[in-house]
């Protein structure tokens, strides 16, 4: 006779080929056959042999997913509580951890045979906490590093690269900071993003920066936010006002023309732009050669048209 066919639906064929390979310690093998068999029947002792198959080959979140399908029957055995706090352990859930590990002295009676385990488990999580700080300690070192040379690289690896330091601790951000604020080859864009979480952070004392080829310097605890700035907001209220209900479309293409210059503008805004309404009317000539913009000054309006070129010629040359 030839091999058995599994039916669609025969829970003990999968269990029993989830079993085979369990106990022979194949546990990859197993666990397309547990998780077959777990999806028609939903059995504590099938939950636990599956749980330990995937906590074998280190698919510590899909372990406690389907231990959790069963917390119940987890704290009930003492040696299973012992097993699904290594789970958390592993999933580096550290305070639910330790309040795992302060529940089984009220729960569970202390015995010489479990004690030793439980010791073991809180081993494991000193030891997992220290590994995690280490890991942490080393991407932070090498991203500081990355921020030393952040100018010899491409937008797209700056952005990459800023989006991780921004999650790092502030003290490690300042140091990172100050290569990329100097650094003439670091985008604009990159340089806000930097500014304006040494903004958020109230972060005293000053710091050098190479902004659109000029040297200067900045003192982050005096800024707002880019959005709070006061001029981005009258130029976003401005284009709303004068393009949005007539042209929904060219007032999306206006706002984000807009916000790419006042980000490379920033924290220098005010200073380039001395009226909001002109530096809107600019945009509204862009996109119309016959739109004329409003008597006034004329050469502060020429001076603007000249920053925003240049804000245009900077991406380009960053870019």
């Amino acid at each position: 006779m030839g091999e058995t066919v599994p039916f669609p639906k025969n829970y003990a064929w999968y269990k029993k080929e989830a079993m085979d390979c369990f106990l022979t310690g194949r546990m990859e093998e197993a666990i397309p056959f547990f998780e077959r068999a777990y999806q028609l029947e939903q059995d504590e002792l099938l939950n636990t042999n599956y749980t330990t198959a995937l906590y074998q080959v280190g698919d510590y979140q899909k372990a406690k997913e389907i231990a959790d399908d069963k917390c119940s029957f987890y704290e009930k055995e003492e040696s299973l509580a012992i097993f699904y706090t290594a789970i958390l352990i592993k999933c580096h859930l550290f305070l639910q951890a330790e309040q795992a590990l302060l529940f089984r002295k009220k729960k569970y009676p202390s015995k010489d045979t479990t004690e030793e385990n439980w010791m073991a488990v809180q081993e494991m999580l000193e030891e997992e906490r220290t590994k995690i700080e280490l890991e942490k300690q080393k991407k932070i070192e090498h991203l500081i590093k990355e921020a030393y040379s952040l100018g010899n690289k491409s937008f797209a690896e700056q952005s990459t690269i800023m989006k991780e330091l921004e999650k790092i601790p502030i003290g490690s951000f300042i140091e990172a900071a100050e290569p990329i604020l100097s650094n003439p080859f670091v985008n604009g864009i990159i340089k806000a993003t930097a500014i304006e979480r040494l903004a958020m952070e109230h972060v005293e004392g000053h710091f050098d920066i190479y902004w659109m080829k000029e040297k200067r310097t900045i003192q982050p605890s005096v800024l707002t936010s880019i959005e709070n700035n006061v001029i981005f907001q009258e130029v976003m209220s401005l284009l709303s006002e004068r393009v949005e209900q007539d042209d929904p479309s060219l007032y999306q293409a206006m706002v984000q023309e807009a916000s790419l210059h006042l980000f490379m503008l920033y924290p220098f805004i005010e200073e380039v732009i001395t009226s909001p309404l002109k530096w809107v009317e600019l945009y509204q000539k862009r996109y119309d050669n016959f739109y004329l913009v409003a008597s006034g000054s004329h050469s502060d309006t020429k001076k603007m048209e000249e920053w925003m070129h240049r804000v245009d010629q900077e991406l380009i040359d960053l870019g």
